[in-house]
């Protein structure tokens, strides 16, 4: 394992985009987009709350798939970001993506988070990443699920190696690692029930954080709600006694088209339904406001 963890030295040393070079070179480039594209613009349209992912996936040969732009944005395949920052789908295309292993995944984010001073890249390796290289080979857990079990030994290192892996992140951010390979012996003793304890915090903090992030998100969406509502009643007024609203059924409203505008000229609900497949509930929601107002 010598090898791999002298190239693991080496990587550290590149700069993140000679980094990403590298490993586009030592596994091959993505063949799919990350999320499908139809899928991705109809979730920013709102028109759906989850987007389809694309066969991206590598893990069964234990590599993880990483978003080369994570150093321009946080969290850009999570829905909730995609969102609230508008990241565009050109950062989710195949040509944006590279494979690689849980070492050089994690350096992959120190390097972002060295070249862009701590704003990017910090919270997956603080929270997942450094953690995850602790419990795997310092305190030798094997995960659970079958792909984990797979990652962790495609990037297996030794506890000692492991150690100095870190140590070496660290000092790559201007940083101290306590653990040093001269005394693994005791850290091997003491640090399980630190790394649960540690663990445990920084998943209650990672908790919090998110907690806080969803709270302001909804927040946000109940605020872009009300203010819709708002239009749409200071747009159709009499809506409002009716009880229609934005999120009245498309049947409902075609119904009333029905009772105020069409029953003369359609024989069913069903057959005016039929007849007005193409338009958007907009164009119903105007078509049912004027029949208001002409009777």
């Amino acid at each position: 394992m010598m090898n791999a963890y002298k190239e693991y030295e080496n990587l550290l040393t590149k700069t993140y985009d000679e980094a990403v070079e590298f490993l586009l070179q030592k596994y091959g480039a993505a063949q799919y987009d990350y999320f499908s594209e139809k899928s991705y613009r109809r979730f920013e349209n709102g028109e759906i709350k989850n987007i389809t992912r694309g066969k991206y996936k590598r893990t069964n040969e234990g590599l993880y798939c990483h978003h080369i732009d994570e150093i321009k944005e946080l969290k850009i395949s999570d829905p909730l970001f995609i969102k609230k920052n508008k990241i565009p789908f050109e950062y989710q295309k195949k040509d944006r993506l590279v494979y690689c292993n849980l070492i050089e995944h994690t350096i992959l984010h120190i390097l972002i988070t060295k070249e862009t001073s701590h704003e990017f890249g910090a919270p997956g390796y603080e929270t997942y990443l450094k953690p995850m290289i602790e419990e795997w080979y310092v305190d030798k857990f094997i995960p659970k699920p079958e792909w984990m079990k797979v990652c962790r030994n495609r990037s297996f290192l030794s506890d000692e190696e492991a150690i100095l892996i870190v140590k070496a992140m660290e000092e790559t951010l201007g940083r101290t690692y306590h653990d040093t390979p001269f005394d693994f012996h005791d850290v091997r003793r003491r640090r399980k029930q630190e790394f649960k304890e540690a663990l445990e915090e920084r998943r209650r903090k990672a908790d919090k954080e998110w907690e806080e992030i969803s709270k302001a998100y909804r927040e946000r969406e109940q605020q872009i709600r009300r203010s819709k509502a708002e239009e749409f009643y200071y747009a159709y007024p009499r809506f409002k006694d009716m009880g229609i609203h934005l999120g009245t059924p498309r049947a409902k409203v075609i119904a009333l088209l029905y009772d105020y505008k069409f029953k003369d000229s359609f024989k069913t609900k069903k057959e005016l339904d039929l007849a007005l497949k193409p338009f958007i509930k907009d164009k119903l929601f105007k078509e049912l406001y004027l029949a208001l107002e002409e009777n």
